[in-house]
């Protein structure tokens, strides 16, 4: 048990930290870059299409 909630632990620190990431690049601190906009683009053309597929964790 208490190795499942280490690893539960230590994906919310990254999830938290991605989360940070998302919103520098949101709010405009930080311009993202060339790869990240590609990225968005790819999200909202599968969303929009809805061939996008989100799993449940």
């Amino acid at each position: 048990m208490a190795e499942v909630t280490s690893e539960n632990n230590e994906v919310l620190f990254l999830l938290q930290k991605i989360e940070s990431i998302i919103d520098t690049r949101l709010i405009g601190e930080v311009e993202p870059l060339d790869d990240e906009i590609e990225l968005i683009g790819e999200y909202q053309k599968r969303k929009s299409e809805g061939t996008l597929e989100l799993h449940e964790i």
